[in-house]
């Protein structure tokens, strides 16, 4: 698996380069432990899923290379389609030439090509090139779709994030989620995340996804079942009706002490979130359940963008839990991740990560959005890899 922390990226398909390094055991965020020994009683009382796969992470603090990193991923993920596969991208804001001119030589080349944008990215050079080059026509196999609103809802935004590639050299039925918006400030002022896998049953949910999406009109909540590798994929718009926040309900199900041997930091539950906008009703709801898991002794800490609310932010210092600005001269994340490793539900040995385009807000309620989650220790450590790089580098406050 390759990860990166200000990699080489794209167009560059050569080794990756992470900085922090990556635990080598799974403790405590704040320093490597000496993994301790899997017996075979602790696998077979293992059922957790490992959904495989790979993670990325720019650096906006380094070179051209470090903060392009994801871009590069993705316009490498497009130029690896093979002719007659499909190439469908849904992208919000959507303004960068590189990855432009990547979808216009795979329709030259005789792959199809479908993207879905929010309108205020429509009148952007790139999206526009698309649109002359693909044409507008949802029946054909190649189109440009904008949606004025949320693609699925009556109002909000077209906000996921995605990419899939059906067949092509990095792998068939290929998924690529993250936070990274397709804009020359997403890359050189945020911190983002890029997963990328070669599952069927991933890329077959997140095909039909779009297609959906492609017809914008309202529709109702779309309720997708966990795929045979732990993939998870939770979807908006959808509203209280629809059986309540999701967020909120896997939240009721950390418990915070009780983790094996092979999870948490010595018994507790590992909590860890980056988000960029944290706030409104919803926000605080949140907040609270996140100040409940820090008294009840889950290892909790809170990494910031711009969006934080001020309620939210004061729930959560109130009750001790650390929180830092990820501010680093004008560089804050972008992510909107949660990780986890301890217990949830049932489960004594839970690895998972949530990410996606998700914030938690009231917006994101109405808004079309994916929250996907991803499982493995392996994918734990680099996400906690990265959360703690961010962290020192962001300082106290």
């Amino acid at each position: 698996m390759s990860v990166v922390l200000g990699l080489v990226g794209a167009a560059l398909g050569g080794p990756a380069l992470l900085l922090g390094g990556i635990f080598p055991g799974y403790g405590t965020l704040d320093g490597p432990t000496v993994p301790a020994p899997v017996t075979a009683a602790m696998a077979q009382a293992d059922p957790a899923p490992e959904t495989g796969g790979e993670v990325w992470f720019n650096d906006p603090s380094g070179a051209s290379r470090t903060q392009y990193a994801l871009v590069g991923r993705i316009d490498r993920a497009i130029a690896s389609a093979d002719p007659g596969a499909t190439v469908r991208l849904a992208a919000y804001s959507f303004a960068m030439p590189s990855t432009a001119q990547a979808l216009v030589d795979a329709h030259d080349r005789g792959v199809h090509v479908q993207v879905v944008v929010d309108d205020h990215s429509a009148h952007w050079a790139p999206v526009r090139l698309l649109t002359e080059a693909l044409g507008t026509n949802t029946a054909a196999a190649d189109f440009v779709k904008v949606c004025r609103l949320s693609c699925r809802g009556g109002r909000g935004n077209q906000h996921a994030k995605f990419l899939t590639v059906s067949a092509g050299s990095m792998g068939d039925h290929l998924v690529l989620v993250g936070s990274l918006n397709l804009t020359n400030y997403s890359s050189q002022r945020q911190w983002n995340d890029l997963y990328i896998a070669s599952d069927r049953a991933a890329h077959a949910q997140l095909v039909r996804v779009f297609a959906l999406m492609a017809d914008d009109r309202p529709q109702g909540r779309l309720v997708l079942p966990e795929t045979p590798k732990g993939f998870d994929t939770d979807l908006a718009p959808y509203s209280a009706s629809d059986g309540g926040d999701p967020i909120k309900r896997r939240l009721a199900r950390v418990r915070c002490h009780g983790t094996s041997l092979l999870s948490g930091n010595h018994g507790r539950t590992v909590v860890r979130i980056a988000m960029h906008a944290w706030n409104g009703g919803r926000g605080v709801a949140l907040a609270h359940q996140i100040a409940g898991l820090h008294r009840r002794g889950c290892d909790v800490k809170v990494l910031y963008g711009v969006g934080m609310g001020r309620a939210v932010d004061t729930i959560l210092r109130s009750s001790g839990v650390p929180v830092r600005d990820s501010n680093n001269g004008g560089r804050r994340v972008h992510h909107k991740v949660m990780v986890l490793s301890g217990v949830l539900g049932t489960q004594i040995d839970a690895n998972y990560v949530w990410t996606g385009s998700h914030n938690w807000s009231d917006r994101s309620l109405r808004n079309d959005e994916i929250m996907f989650r991803i499982a493995g220790r392996h994918l734990v450590q680099e996400y906690l890899a990265n959360f703690r790089r961010i962290w020192r580098a962001a300082g106290p406050g």
